[in-house]
Order: C-alpha cells, then sequence, then structure tokens
C-alpha cells in the first residue's frame, strides 16, 4: 500500500467540499488507520436483517473499505463507491475480493434499480448545499428497488451553524461538515421518496467526542 501513502498536511486550508476531498486523497491511510476500529455493528446488523441475506447493497461513502467488509461478513452482496481515488485503492489492496467503485453520489454509475439496500454512514455530511444532499438522496432512490432499504447516519445539529470547517482528532486535521436536525432528516427522506422505519436523534459518538452527536435513519423505498 506504499503508493497511497502521504504525509498529513497540517497547513492546508479547508475551504468547503472540494478541499475536503483532496484532504481525503492526500492523507488516505492516515485517516483509514484512525478510522479502522469506528464501526457501529449493531446499525450494521439492524440495516443486514432489514435488507435481507445475500441481496446487493452499496456502500455509500464506503471511504477504505472498513464497513463494506463488514456487511459483507453479515451475508450481503457489497459494492463500495467512493469518490476519493485514493481511499479506493486502499479498499481494493485491503478487500480485493470485495468491488470497490470510484463516483459521485450526485450522479452514480448504476442502472435503476440496482440494490436492495443503500448504506450512507457518514457521508452525506461533507456536502456543501441542501440542493446536494437533496440530490444524493434521489440517487440513493434511483438505484434501489422499490421496497430497498436506506441507512442515513449524519452529524447532528447542536448549535447554530450549519456548516462550518472544523478540525478533530479524527483526522487531525479540518473538514468541511454539514450538521443536521432529525426534523430536517425526516423531511428530507420523505421527500426523496421514501418511508422512514426508524429515527434516533442524539446518539453518542462512537469516538467518544463529547461534542458530536448522531441521527440514525432506516428508510424503506415507497
Amino acid at each position: 500500500m506504499g503508493k497511497f501513502v502521504k504525509t498529513v498536511d497540517m497547513t492546508k486550508k479547508i475551504k468547503g467540499f472540494k478541499d475536503t476531498i483532496a484532504w481525503y486523497e492526500a492523507n488516505a491511510k492516515q485517516y483509514a488507520l484512525t478510522i479502522s476500529n469506528l464501526s457501529n455493528r449493531e446499525l450494521q446488523e439492524k440495516f443486514s436483517l432489514a435488507v435481507g441475506q445475500g441481496k446487493k447493497v452499496l456502500d455509500a461513502g464506503c471511504a477504505a473499505g472498513r464497513d463494506t467488509q463488514i456487511l459483507s461478513e453479515l451475508g450481503l452482496e457489497v459494492t463500495g463507491l467512493d469518490l476519493s481515488n485514493s481511499l479506493i485503492g486502499l479498499a481494493r489492496e485491503s478487500y480485493p475480493d470485495l468491488t470497490f467503485i470510484q463516483g459521485n453520489f450526485l450522479d452514480l454509475p448504476f442502472a435503476n434499480e440496482s440494490f436492495a439496500g443503500v448504506w450512507a454512514q457518514a457521508s452525506l455530511l461533507h456536502l456543501e448545499t441542501i440542493e446536494e444532499v437533496t440530490k444524493a438522496l434521489e440517487e440513493f432512490n434511483r438505484v434501489l428497488e422499490k421496497g430497498g432499504i436506506l441507512h442515513v447516519y449524519v452529524k447532528q445539529q447542536l448549535g447554530q451553524a450549519k456548516t462550518a470547517v472544523v478540525a478533530d482528532n479524527v483526522s487531525l486535521h479540518e473538514r468541511f461538515f454539514r450538521w443536521f436536525t432529525k426534523t430536517e432528516v425526516e423531511f428530507l427522506v420523505a421527500k426523496t421518496g421514501f418511508e422512514i422505519l426508524q429515527i434516533q436523534d442524539n446518539l453518542p459518538d462512537i469516538g467518544g467526542r463529547l461534542e458530536v452527536k448522531w441521527i440514525y435513519c432506516l428508510a424503506r423505498k415507497k
């Protein structure tokens, strides 16, 4: 994996989505190592049960393939997708038996109704506008078969700001983030053609960050 090893650039100023993706490109291995133990087995099992054994699912925003591998172990046929070529490269080297594709949420490289489930774990939170979030959810709907399952997991808005560039102990560098309210997630998911099965906010951060809470939503394509 040597060709993917980059030095963490602590001087690069992040301004938005493109800069954040560029940071992932340059620091893929560092980031992958940092998040390697930050999976949520309980939610993965809920998603797997809702989708059904052996069904095709998309891990949208798969990074270096951590959740792709776990979902595969739970009996799903998983395709991982990420915008970062460097992270996709790491995923392919780490899990050569799984399928990984470089692609954009706003224009998914898949036919209509290709999947029985879409797993979007902490992956919508770097999009700059609510229009882009809506477009991504519409694309998730498009590639899901009727009755397909959508999992969404986003950072909860705790203050006044909707977006900000902040540093944390996960990336050790600034990244661009969008925060959501429970009401907003409910509205966006319903607006894009889904029926909500479960939704919960104020979930604690797996990495132990007290200043971070999460919103979880499980929905079905109408």
